[in-house]
């Protein structure tokens, strides 16, 4: 049995298996009532805030058991497992690197003293009216809650009748850009970028290929842009997340997350390079030396399916992905008769399609070749 004792706070099914099969101990601090059978200790409850309430249950729940690591497993927990770090003596990081990793606006004006280049923002507390929103801003303008993720909250106004300001919400305001995107995720160990893998939103909430087939030109700028805002957040280990604008004009940062991707991202750096990211990303929260490659050993896409709001009519074309000689993984959600809901964030999705080929060029015309043979057919209510 390993010495390591960790608290999982916001747990992935993937580290999950990871802290099982090396029988490391672990608890969890989950929102979900979910049954992970090995844990010592399992909480449900809100991963909150409010600094007083986070303090309140660490102090409640984990405050007599002594914890090697507490590793954040997602978005809404980077901020409670700062802070039970501190109050349980675990590894800690810069006080601030959490903050700025879970609120937008605190991230962005830190990261732009440092010269990083992004669209205008405000906060829309600090919003006078709406027609100086859109003098600075231009149109359309984005809003979005400063600590949500997978475009939650997410809204694009057009016109000034429709911004009516909430002066004590939580909310950003940024120019809207109209430009493709892609993000890149790093392993991090000691303050050193140990692999870096960039995916291209081939179609943004719908499409991710890994890795990325762009040029050498725009693959640079986009690692030098990543080690940049990395240095500038002073992030010492773990994963992370950096979505990036592919403007015409140069690149802008969109985002950092410090925690594993969605969009099944770690599903498919797993096919696309042969090693398991879950054991990687444990091995960068535990410090621990991991053997990454240096070169993709195939080039994969993960097609995330939400086929709209309705009611599934059909379901074509299951049997031929299925028994495809490239497809690594499949799963489908729904089945005729089932009832979808509209799409609130991209974590929202009816099932995955996960092919791998040997090259750009193969893995785009299987793509198109699936989307010809795969559909899910909605009809639309009525109302």
């Amino acid at each position: 049995m390993s010495t390591y004792n960790v608290l999982v706070i916001g747990p992935r099914r993937g580290l999950v298996n990871v802290l099982q099969k090396r029988r490391i101990r672990f608890s969890v601090w989950q929102e979900k009532d979910l049954n992970w059978p090995d844990a010592n200790q399992l909480l449900t409850a809100p991963l909150w805030k409010s600094p007083e309430r986070i303090r309140q249950i660490v102090r409640n729940e984990f405050a007599t058991t002594r914890f090697s690591h507490i590793i954040a497993g997602t978005e809404a927990a980077i901020y409670p497992a700062a802070i039970a770090r501190r109050m349980l003596g675990a590894r800690c990081s810069e006080a601030t690197t959490a903050l700025r990793c879970r609120d937008k606006l605190a991230m962005k004006e830190h990261l732009y003293a440092f010269g990083i280049p992004m669209t205008r923002f405000m906060a829309e507390s600090a919003a006078t009216n709406a027609a100086a929103v859109f003098k600075s801003l231009g149109r359309p303008v984005v809003r979005k809650n400063r600590k949500s993720s997978g475009s939650r909250t997410l809204q694009i106004i057009h016109r000034e009748s429709d911004l009516v300001l909430q002066h004590g919400n939580r909310n950003i305001l940024e120019k809207y850009v109209c430009a493709p995107e892609a993000s890149i995720e790093s392993f991090i160990c000691n303050g050193n970028i140990q692999f870096s893998n960039i995916t291209d939103y081939h179609e943004k909430g719908c499409t991710n290929f890994v890795p990325a087939a762009f040029d050498a030109v725009l693959t640079n700028a986009i690692e030098n842009l990543n080690r940049r805002v990395i240095e500038a957040l002073k992030i010492r280990w773990g994963i992370t997340h950096l979505e990036v604008y592919l403007a015409e004009k140069g690149l802008l940062f969109g985002e950092i997350a410090l925690r594993p991707p969605g969009g099944y991202i770690m599903n498919a750096i797993r096919h696309a390079y042969d090693f398991d990211p879950w054991e990687a990303f444990l091995a960068m929260e535990l410090d621990e030396p991991f053997g990454f490659p240096d070169r993709p050993r195939a080039y994969a896409a993960v097609d995330v399916l939400h086929p709209g709001a309705g009611t599934v009519i059909a379901v074509n074309g299951e049997a031929e992905v299925r028994s495809h000689p490239a497809t690594c993984e499949f799963r489908l959600k729904t089945a005729p008769g089932d009832r979808i809901s509209r799409r609130e964030s991209v974590g929202q999705d009816t099932g995955y399609l996960l092919h791998a080929s040997d090259s750009p060029a193969a893995r785009l015309q299987l793509h198109n070749t699936f989307r010809q043979q795969f559909t899910i057919e909605v009809e639309e209510s009525v109302s």
